[in-house]
């Protein structure tokens, strides 16, 4: 896999310095078309720094272990007078000279690199400055995970926790391949996951792939072994909400099969408040957040069932509420102008849209809080309804405020 140097360089840090000695005797300085900005194109794994008639051109071999990064510079341009000196600098201390050059980096991280165009060894024509950032010599990731039956009523709901180590960087990504033809992707080391339920033992090649935050990639396979059950009680919940966008409540109904008659229903609403009883049972969650709900059968206070799946909730107040402020912002003989300034609120997330309507057949849904509009003033004095409509959570809110325009 080969990493493109210009994914790294960030557009607001190119500069140029220009340094020119007028006594400098035979210069070619005054030969060159030099600009004041960089720009930077792209072609496959290579990256171009354009300064008018200089570029310099930038490739970048895989860091990935056991590969080394190397970068490779080479100035090019097509009115560079012949026997020119260059020389670089890498910004880490070490320099070298040449129209092309290789470096490799001892460690990650950004650097400034300067390119001393020269009209000889000791004369200085320009200095062209560009960052790149740096992956390292070599990125290796040591994949490992461990396992931990911490259910013991239900032996199928196992908790991974990936143990992995990467010399430099972070990882991006944690690919979870679960041997039953399920697998997960997710961003966070730790995890669980509840295996079907077999008459007998049954082995799983649970497989941890890693990708780190610079494209490397490393995995690693245990075998699990999940006990057999002969309970064959199976099935999940089902989690209905109610007025969502004024006082949202659930109502949770288990909807297992094969369960034993005076069977109890517990939950954990992964909440912090501990386990609830009932069938069906109904219940409002504070805040707003993804809840990984667990339903638990108990049969003579012996658990027999556990399963699980993660609910949306909007929580307490989740709807906005709309509300403006107009402004006349000037005034002239055929027409005016008004300003619209957005004092919407939303307690316990952020507003998603504004929707704006200003009475005169113009609109705007561009998510703008503060925005002006023109209106031309007519043979009499017109009112126009200006209208707000902002959505949070789902749920949206509306508000409506006249203006009055004057007459010619």
């Amino acid at each position: 896999m080969k990493y493109n140097a210009l994914r790294y360089i960030m557009y607001a840090w190119i500069a140029i310095f220009f340094s020119c000695k007028k006594d400098a005797p035979n210069s070619f300085a005054a030969s060159l078309k030099l600009t004041q900005e960089g720009t930077i194109t792209v072609s496959k794994d290579t990256t171009t720094v354009s300064f008018g008639d200089i570029s310099v051109r930038i490739t970048n071999t895989n860091t990935c272990f056991p590969s080394t990064e190397l970068f490779s510079f080479t100035a090019i341009g097509p009115a560079l007078p012949a026997g020119a000196f260059y020389q670089w600098n890498f910004g880490d201390g070490n320099t070298a000279k040449g129209a092309n050059t290789t470096y490799s980096y001892q460690a990650a991280g950004s650097f400034l690199v300067s390119l001393f165009l020269m009209q000889d060894e000791n004369t200085q024509v320009s200095k062209l400055n560009f960052p790149i950032k740096v992956n390292g010599k070599q990125t290796k990731i040591v994949p490992s995970f461990t396992i931990k039956s911490d259910f013991p009523a239900n032996l199928n709901f196992i908790t991974f926790n990936s143990t992995s180590a990467v010399n430099q960087g972070d990882f991006a990504s944690y690919q979870w391949d679960w041997g039953d033809s399920t697998s997960s992707l997710l961003s966070v080391p730790l995890t669980r996951h509840e295996f079907p339920t077999q008459i007998t033992d049954k082995v799983y090649p649970v497989k941890l792939t890693l990708t780190s935050n610079t494209g490397c990639k490393a995995d690693t396979t245990i075998h699990v072994t999940v006990p057999g059950r002969f309970n064959n009680i199976r099935g999940n919940f089902i989690a209905n909400a109610f007025d969502q966008c004024t006082n949202e409540y659930f109502m949770f109904t288990a909807a297992a099969e094969n369960v034993p008659g005076g069977s109890v229903y517990a939950w954990d609403f992964s909440d912090g408040k501990g386990i609830q009883t009932g069938n069906p049972i109904r219940y409002q969650f504070k805040f707003p957040n993804d809840y990984d709900i667990i339903m638990i059968i108990k049969l003579n206070g012996r658990e027999i069932y556990r399963t699980h799946k993660l609910v949306n909730a909007k929580g307490e107040n989740p709807k906005p509420t709309a509300a403006f402020e107009q402004t006349l912002v000037w005034q002239k003989p055929t027409e005016v102008r008004w300003s619209f300034n957005s004092r919407s609120t939303i307690p316990t997330s952020t507003i998603d849209s504004y929707q704006w309507s200003f009475g005169n057949g113009v609109t705007n849904n561009t998510f703008l809080s503060f925005i002006e509009n023109t209106y031309n003033r007519e043979t009499i004095d017109k009112t126009y309804r200006v209208q707000l409509i902002v959505t949070g959570n789902g749920c949206a809110d509306t508000t409506f405020k006249n203006i009055t325009v004057p007459k010619l």
